[in-house]
């Protein structure tokens, strides 16, 4: 029975559109989260944050644990999506994909400690997000390389910790002049790959 997608992620998620000068925003329709939740019969919830990295202080792992324990109330099954990292790697110069897969380790293995995904009532999935492309924010060769390599770090870390996995890293979503954000055509075949992936 259908249930609520919920999209954990940063400004790919959110839907991020830079040529917007008023919400800096793609519309709905747009969005792959959008696409989804008219195109199945799922609830789709955005909460995509811009500038979201990998929750590793107290005060924001503190406050997705809480999100965590008010998902767990909704009726029906509940997905957790989470897609990080790739501002993890724009933030950090000297972090490479094996140190982001550890922070985001960290991460997932307090959330798991929470009611709802303990007792598997929600279901949680890590994607490795689409790889980087050349662009005005990605100057560094290493990055490329680095954003590519996030899709074995973090399937090793859903093997151990029991998870479902998606590995978008290379899946070539076209992106904007940054190298960084989807375009609308990014975004609508992030939906079709995301949506074969769940089987929705």
């Amino acid at each position: 029975m259908p249930g609520t997608l919920i999209c954990y992620g940063d400004s790919n998620t959110y839907g991020y559109d830079p040529r917007d000068t008023n919400e800096g925003r793609y519309p709905k329709e747009v969005r792959w989260t959008g696409i989804l939740d008219t195109e199945t019969d799922w609830k789709v919830e955005n909460h995509g944050v811009n500038g979201r990295s990998i929750p590793h202080t107290v005060s924001t792992v503190k406050f997705a644990c809480q999100q965590v324990r008010d998902w767990h109330r909704k009726p029906n099954s509940v997905w957790l999506l989470v897609m990080l990292g790739t501002n993890d790697l724009l933030e950090n110069p000297d972090f490479t994909a094996a140190d982001v897969a550890k922070r985001m380790e960290r991460f997932l293995k307090r959330m798991m400690e929470e009611a709802g995904l303990a007792s598997r009532k929600m279901r949680l999935r890590l994607i490795a997000p689409p790889a980087m492309q050349e662009g005005q924010w990605v100057g560094r060769p290493e990055l490329l390389t680095e954003s590519r390599n996030l899709g074995k770090e973090y399937k090793r870390i859903a093997k151990r910790l029991g998870i479902a996995f998606t590995d978008a890293s290379g899946w070539e979503i076209p992106t904007i002049y940054d190298g960084v954000h989807f375009t609308e055509e990014g975004h609508r075949i992030f939906a079709e790959n995301i949506r074969k992936e769940l089987n929705i």
